[in-house]
């Protein structure tokens, strides 16, 4: 009776495990009963590996689409349920124990046409991009590494056909680049655990060497305040700087101080004649030298060194503004070889600083004073 029972039960399920499975003619296989007889299906699964050509594979699965307008080898998806854990992931591709190189997942774009071998994108729908070119890659949002991110060479879109309402960078703005960018603090730094998405209680060797590692770089909150276009508040809440594009301000910067220094030289000249003492034959001496002054940039106090020949005679450091105006004068005894400055008695910014040795321009450099 018991054996009666159970061949019942397997005749009552028969008819709903064949709704579920369909062998075409060709060989083909389709699992389950929500596919459209439109689709197309061909999947070859087998319980031990296929070797083709130096190649094993675990599941082929192909496309021949004439049909829709679109065909997919194989599809992976991951979606809510209360019975799934917190995360989903809808393919998983592992490698590794192998004597070469191992790869988890490998996608090829065979063929001329335009296209990525792989495409990731953000959103609910689809959303595919149908631009020119081959790409190994193709990544349609936002798009974080954590890690190094290492490459040949690295370009950003830049071609004037692309941008709209070009205008010069200083155009509406009450001062120029360069005394912005006085504002903003050079710093060197270390990340801390938080940077690699980690709480502090995940700890291995990678991560501390991580950490130890010396950056270079700008605070985003002081960026922010001069050129908000330039930082971004992440989804995880923290500021990120676009670095390639301060690029182009630190070039107008440049410019700008050129164009100063420009301007400084011509004063500089009709200054020194004025101070000349017309002692037309002195030559000055090739050991009458001027250093550049330390620290620079400086707040509180820097250091100005100078050698001066024997026969030097009535030397003096003079100290300008970027228009050629002399703020102070400081006059060198017999012997000295440096004079300090204090950061207080000429306020933040650029000068300049000039040795004279009888009347006549040594050389010339520059200090900046920070805030």
């Amino acid at each position: 009776m018991k054996k009666l029972f159970i061949s019942l039960l397997l005749l009552a399920a028969t008819p709903i495990a064949f709704a579920q499975l369909k062998v075409k003619s060709d060989g083909s296989v389709r699992l389950g009963s929500s596919i459209s007889s439109l689709t197309p299906y061909s999947v070859h699964v087998c319980d031990s590996a296929v070797y083709e050509s130096s190649t094993f594979y675990g599941l082929i699965s192909s496309v021949s689409d004439k049909i829709a307008y679109r065909g997919v080898g194989v599809k992976g998806a991951a979606t809510l349920a209360n019975n799934m854990p917190s995360s989903r992931i809808g393919v998983w591709g592992e490698a590794g124990y192998g004597d070469s190189f191992s790869y988890g997942v490998i996608g090829q774009l065979a063929g001329t046409s335009n296209g990525a071998a792989v495409y990731g994108m953000l959103g609910n729908s689809l959303t595919y991009y149908y631009g020119a070119g081959q790409y190994a890659g193709l990544f349609n949002g936002e798009t974080r590494v954590l890690g190094d991110l290492t490459a040949t060479n690295m370009y950003t879109s830049s071609d004037i056909r692309l941008k709209n309402n070009v205008l010069d960078i200083s155009e509406g703005e009450s001062s120029n680049t360069l005394d912005k960018l006085m504002n903003v603090n050079v710093i060197k730094y270390n990340l801390k655990e938080e940077a690699f998405g980690t709480d502090g209680s995940e700890k291995s060797k990678k991560l501390e060497k991580a950490t130890s590692l010396l950056h270079f770089g700008v605070s985003a909150q002081e960026l922010q305040e001069i050129y908000p276009n330039l930082v971004k508040e992440g989804q995880d809440g923290y500021l990120a700087v676009n670095y390639t594009e301060l690029v182009p301000v630190l070039i107008q910067s440049i410019q700008e101080l050129k164009q100063e220094l420009d301007n400084v030289k011509g004063s500089g000249s009709r200054m020194t004649r004025s101070v000349s003492y017309g002692d037309d034959e002195f030559q000055p001496s090739a050991k009458n030298i001027l250093y550049q002054n330390t620290p620079n940039p400086f707040k509180e106090q820097t250091v100005i060194r100078f050698s001066l020949a024997d026969d030097a005679q009535d030397a003096a450091i003079c100290i300008f503004d970027l228009t050629g105006k002399m703020l102070k004068k400081l006059p060198i005894s017999y012997g000295q070889n440096s004079v300090s400055i204090g950061g207080y008695e000429l306020g933040d910014g650029l000068f300049l600083y000039t040795l004279l040795v009888n009347g006549r321009e040594i050389d010339t450099k520059r200090m900046i004073i920070t805030k």
